[in-house]
């Protein structure tokens, strides 16, 4: 802010998303103080696009998509993205280039799962049907080069895999030394073996496969080093395993209240050491990017660096946090859209979610999105997918309308409370043609107006706005794609006491 004679000035220069901390008063238009379906990546003032549907629908709403890249065994033609959806009590599978979807199990119980690809060298036939494990009267097939494989799990249907070439489904039965069945809430595949967890009755166990085989998971008592195993460790407090994610050459596994690492790549090697802090609400919020991992605990957002795991952005996104509806926060789920953290959160009492959360990790920046429900998030290359489980269909996080902004900034004096600010002039330039409504707002009411802006012109609203202090509002409806470029200037009259 600079003031000339009875003039002020202000100016935003780059906006830096939202910082709710304190009591709203902070002079300068970088920050928000509130609002909704802004992008400030860049540094402009964009709103966020609603979203497109892909083509192809299921009949009921998807819980969980899942995606397999394959190397090997497509038909000419197909696109190397295989895209599997968990909806109902049935799973289907198209690629990412069809638009119809293949049934192609039936009888699951529960629609959300786990997943992680891995490669088999060969496989079970027996009338045409293929077989992860051996049952009578199958014979082995070998492979002529890898066969990618997608394995889901959760804890009520254990584990299925998809393999990648013919699309079947086969279920996977793990009962370790003859005992009863073992089914994973959670996966991740960690030095050429699987692990799995979130066992239902057995919060503690951590259990690993034998090396380059998904399907066996019984111990080598002669060669430890080539066989299965597990691993206990008890918390002593009712806390449980609800994620396992692989980072570097680690793997972390994380109790709601605790985070470990796993390190070594054998069992004669395993070391797992309790990280300071953490603790993931649930599986799904926890995203690993890079060197750092980031999810929601009941006290907020937390932020791994590979030693100690610790609350941020608490002051910057404190309103938005006080809204979580936490009775319905396990159905939290995050991933990454480039370096931006996407976390799909329940706000205001909402059983499902129904907001986005977006941190830039390289900016510090927060934003948020409210209308999109979220009940699955898939990466893929160049684009982040998900479903909304109110419906079967797939949508892109990018494209369509634009939704409808609200930016609000944080309360401003300028030379301070002692002057009456009035004959407001605010300045702006948008990329693109669009139609943006601008108000002032002072302890004495609302001034605004619609503006009609010109794709690079520059835009001049005059406001007969009067208070002690105020604050700028920019507003927009649903409509095409644009941004406000250079910031925003607004400058007023000071008339002192």
């Amino acid at each position: 802010m600079a003031g000339t004679g009875s003039r002020a000035y202000l100016r935003s220069g780059a906006f830096k998303g939202l910082y709710q901390d304190g009591d709203g008063f902070g002079e300068g238009l970088e920050y928000a103080w509130e609002g909704e379906n802004f992008d400030c990546e860049g540094g402009g003032l964009r709103p966020f696009p609603r979203g497109e549907a892909l083509p192809g629908a299921v009949g009921e709403p998807i819980g969980t998509l899942a995606g397999l890249y394959r190397r090997y065994h497509r038909n000419e033609g197909e696109d190397p993205l295989l895209l599997v959806a968990a909806a109902g009590s049935s799973l289907y599978a198209r690629d990412a280039g069809e638009s119809q979807w293949q049934r192609i199990a039936t009888g699951i119980i529960k629609d959300s799962f786990d997943f992680v690809s891995y490669e088999v060298n060969g496989y079970y036939e027996k009338a045409g049907e293929r077989y992860a494990q051996s049952v009578d009267g199958a014979v082995w097939v070998d492979a002529e080069a890898p066969i990618d494989v997608l394995l889901l799990t959760n804890s009520r249907d254990g584990m299925i895999c998809v393999y990648g070439d013919t699309r079947q489904a086969a279920r996977v039965t793990i009962r370790p030394g003859g005992g009863g069945e073992v089914r994973f809430g959670v996966l991740a595949r960690h030095a050429e073996r699987i692990w799995g967890s979130g066992i239902e009755g057995d919060p503690d166990k951590l259990m690993y496969s034998a090396p380059y085989d998904p399907f066996n998971w019984e111990a080598d008592e002669d060669n430890p080093e080539d066989g299965a195993g597990d691993i206990l460790q008890p918390s002593w407090d009712g806390d449980s395993f609800v994620a396992l994610r692989p980072m570097g050459a680690q793997l972390l596994a994380v109790k709601k209240r605790r985070v470990w690492r796993i390190l070594g790549t054998d069992p004669s090697q395993y070391v797992m050491k309790e990280q300071y802090g953490g603790g993931a609400i649930c599986e799904n919020s926890l995203v690993v990017h890079g060197s750092e991992a980031y999810m929601l605990s009941r006290d907020g957002l937390v932020r791994y660096d590979g030693a100690t795991a610790e609350i941020f952005g608490r002051g910057q996104v404190k309103r938005v946090l006080g809204r979580i509806h936490w009775d319905a926060a396990d159905g939290a789920c995050a991933a990454m859209r480039g370096d931006i953290y996407c976390l799909a959160v329940p706000l205001d009492e909402s059983p499902v979610n129904n907001a986005v959360l977006e941190y830039d990790t390289k900016r510090g920046v927060f934003c948020l999105r409210v209308g999109v429900y979220v009940k699955s998030f898939l990466e893929t290359e160049g684009e982040l997918l998900f479903t909304s489980g109110l419906e079967g269909k797939v949508y892109a996080l990018s494209g369509g309308d634009t939704l409808a902004m609200r930016w609000v900034s944080r309360w401003q004096t300028a030379d301070g409370p002692g002057s009456v600010k009035r004959r407001f002039t605010v300045r702006i330039c948008a990329d693109r043609s669009a139609s943006v409504t601008v108000g002032v707002r002072t302890e004495r009411g609302m001034w605004q107006r619609t503006m009609e802006l010109t794709a690079g012109r520059p835009a001049r609203l005059a406001l007969q706005a009067r208070g002690r202090r105020f604050r700028l509002e920019v507003r927009s409806a649903a409509q095409s794609e644009f941004a406000l470029m250079g910031g925003i200037q607004v400058e007023c009259d000071l008339d002192r006491d």
